[in-house]
């Protein structure tokens, strides 16, 4: 009998994924909790694990700016943000195409795009071929963690794999809304507001 080849841990999470799981991963910024884009029960288990509120959105992570235009309407303020940015800490929020959960739009009919700069998961990304809904791996509310040690472990328990790895920072990505005029930061974070090549 041949022995069985040991997944290594790319491999794994990618099955993970497939299989409507949820990940805790290392990002560019801080640790993220997600899960595939297409596994609508997998959105709802991450919400519940997060006990994050129905109404609020949640971004997600793309491996390839093709992969971002497939979930949103990448406008001419996206695009300067994009070429400037990606990969890196900054998320965009741009007016959602159909093939976006509900559940992750919010009430605004909006989606949050970003390309991390993080070898491991853009790996991951681009081998599942798929988007994947991310947060920080974190229960609502509570601290943002940027060292493994620092996860909550009952939130550990809750998921189906913790990726092994380093976070590239101690801060969450920076948040802009380009979906229409004015311009709007959401969340500050690891870019400066000022280094942003907003139109006016």
């Amino acid at each position: 009998m041949s022995k069985q080849k040991k997944l290594s841990v790319i491999e794994k999470a990618i099955k993970i994924f497939k299989n409507g799981g949820v990940v805790i991963f290392p990002t560019d910024t801080v640790w993220g909790i997600g899960c595939s884009i297409n596994q609508p029960k997998a959105i709802k288990k991450l919400y519940q694990i997060k006990k994050r509120e129905p109404a609020k959105p949640t971004a997600v992570l793309v491996g390839s700016v093709k992969q971002a235009e497939k979930l949103g309407v990448i406008n001419k303020q996206a695009k300067k943000l994009i070429q400037k940015y990606w990969p890196g800490g900054l998320t965009i929020i741009v007016k959602a195409k159909s093939t976006v959960p509900q559940l992750i739009q919010g009430n605004q009919g909006t989606v949050g795009l970003r390309m991390p700069n993080h070898q491991q998961l853009l790996t991951i990304l681009c081998q599942l071929d798929n988007a994947v809904v991310a947060s920080s791996a974190n229960f609502s509310g509570q601290p943002v963690p940027n060292k493994k040690s620092a996860i909550d472990k009952k939130l550990v328990a809750q998921t189906d794999l913790i990726v092994d790895g380093q976070t590239g920072g101690n801060l969450a990505s920076t948040v802009i809304a380009v979906n229409k005029k004015p311009f709007k930061l959401i969340r500050r974070g690891i870019i400066a507001p000022d280094k942003l090549p907003l139109d006016k």
